[in-house]
């Protein structure tokens, strides 16, 4: 049995909810993180020494980062559509995620921090403006990627790493910013949107 360690209001524990609930996997899940059980127990840390979350136990095999999790997901059940066999279509889908946790995640971070935690280190003014100048030049990247595949973020079909930015793309339109007009970026955000399993763990659970 697949048991997942995290508040389901975490970026990256929706991000592999989210797989998990797509593929239809069966799973327990414990609350830990900010509001719930402390990741600085014992307990906790014997799993996962870096005190976040989320972390994974797959029939005793242990495993934390979030990506990592969800490219173990999708080698596991043979998910070659999502994480592919062939080396170059893996090596864009890795890009991508790797993208997404480099320059995406830090991008859209002061809105967040700011606009939904109420964190008033990232509410000055030129704070927000130049987190806006960023964030728009970053989704600038993923608005002509898209043009480029069509579709996705790393192909025509979707794959782990749309799994891996999903949240942060859902975060982008969610928070009351003052966002450029991206029409690809807009599209991809509604083909996301229509999967069931992305509006359970994504959408309905706020920012």
């Amino acid at each position: 049995m697949l048991t997942i360690y995290g508040r389901k209001n975490s970026s990256n524990v929706r991000k592999v909810l989210w797989l998990c609930e797509d593929l239809e996997l069966q799973y327990d899940r414990h609350d830990y993180g900010r509001g719930f059980k402390s990741t600085q127990s014992p307990e906790y840390l014997a799993l996962n020494p870096n005190a976040v979350v989320p972390t994974i136990v797959d029939d005793g095999f242990v495993l934390w980062e979030s990506n990592s999790i969800l490219r173990y997901l999708c080698s596991k059940h043979k998910r070659e559509d999502l994480f592919p066999a062939d080396l170059q279509k893996r090596a864009l889908v890795d890009q991508w995620m790797d993208w997404t946790t480099g320059t995406l995640t830090p991008a859209i971070a002061p809105f967040f921090h700011w606009l939904f935690v109420g964190n008033e280190k990232y509410g000055a003014p030129e704070i927000q403006a130049e987190a806006l100048v960023t964030a728009s030049r970053v989704f600038g990247v993923l608005d002509s990627q898209i043009a480029k595949t069509g579709s996705y973020a790393a192909a025509d079909t979707i794959t782990a790493a749309d799994f891996a930015m999903g949240i942060y793309v859902h975060r982008w339109f969610a928070l009351d910013i003052k966002r450029p007009d991206l029409a690809n970026v807009s599209a991809y955000y509604a083909r996301l949107s229509e999967r069931p399993a992305y509006q359970e763990t994504i959408v309905k659970v706020g920012p």
